[in-house]
């Protein structure tokens, strides 16, 4: 799997100054930014296909991605590597559970439960990410990434919870917020052996075009099942939404959190995931559709503040990620 020593940059013992980090850190922590900033722009977009079939949907936006990327890979002149059996593993589930399995999971927890309780659960990924990262590579994280990743967590919770939808009990609904959580994680977690052995754009060009075809299959099968609509002819707002979702926020966003695992791994990489429900309030108050309130200001600079001590922190020298 892909090395957070590597990518940490850690010279020596001690925290070290954001102007210390080298050129590959300063360019991971530029794309994981800009998905980030691409993820919370799709909250302006999403709403104009609540009417549309939820799976068949996901399922045009993730073949439209896969045909996106094949053509720049066309434009760059891009050799496909032929995965083995282990990598076709890695790149299968990564599109069943980070890409298909997430999107359908989201939308049923956010049905489930509360706003804050899912919010919550989401904003533990960073954290949970370092975690399971270092119990994978078998190494004991700096206190810096840690502290940083709780902070995240913490300044997520905060800026939730502010929203007014707090966190409420139900069995079901925390059942489903886990499985959203994990699929978050999962986007990071399987992604790095996947990126790492495959490069980011034949890995996400595989697990997109694996995605579609999955979630097909399950649009036929619940369609058989309940009688609904698998696809119908998006209007002219939902063919836009698609595209933009399909280009903007899949396709574009892969190559590019990607392309930070690479350079920071996947634990410090995993840090920029608190500050999606900061890039969303600023895309909904530029839509003139929400305004931020004074938890969320604070919640976001919670998250911001963690970020950059986690970044600074790294992990501890010896730790190889495979």
């Amino acid at each position: 799997m892909m090395s957070d020593i590597r990518g940490s940059g850690v010279r020596g013992s001690g925290v070290r100054g954001l102007r210390d980090f080298d050129p590959r850190e300063r360019s991971g922590g530029a794309l994981a930014l800009g998905a980030v900033c691409l993820i919370g722009g799709s909250v302006a977009a999403a709403p104009h296909l609540h009417g549309y079939p939820l799976i068949g949907g996901q399922a045009v936006r993730y073949g439209l991605a896969t045909v996106f990327l094949l053509l720049w890979a066309r434009i760059r002149r891009h050799t496909f590597v032929r995965p083995s059996p282990g990598q076709w593993a890695w790149v299968f589930l990564l599109a069943a559970t980070g890409m298909a399995g997430y999107g359908v999971v989201l939308v049923h927890a956010t049905s489930t439960a509360s706003p804050g309780t899912v919010g919550v659960a989401l904003g533990a990924a960073p954290l949970v990410i370092v975690l399971v990262r270092s119990l994978l590579a078998r190494v004991r994280p700096s206190r810096g990434l840690v502290a940083g990743a709780l902070l995240v967590a913490c300044g997520s919770a905060v800026a939730q919870l502010s929203m007014g939808g707090g966190v409420e009990w139900s069995a079901r609904g925390f059942g489903w917020s886990g499985l959203a959580l994990a699929g978050v994680c999962a986007v990071t977690l399987l992604g790095a052996p996947a990126t790492q052995a495959l490069g980011p754009l034949t890995a996400t060009t595989y697990a997109c075009a694996l995605a579609s075809g999955l979630l097909f299959l399950t649009a036929v099968i619940t369609g058989s099942v309940t009688g609904g609509p698998v696809l119908r002819r998006p209007s002219g707002i939902e063919s836009a939404a698609l595209v933009f979702l399909a280009l903007g926020v899949t396709t574009v966003v892969f190559l590019m959190w990607y392309g930070a695992v690479e350079r920071l791994g996947a634990g410090r990489t995993g840090l920029f995931n608190g500050l999606v429900p900061t890039a969303s309030l600023l895309a909904l108050s530029v839509t003139g559709t929400a305004t931020a309130t004074p938890g969320q200001i604070t919640g976001s600079v919670l998250v911001l503040t963690g970020v950059l001590l986690g970044l600074r922190g790294g992990i501890r020298r010896g730790a190889a990620e495979r």
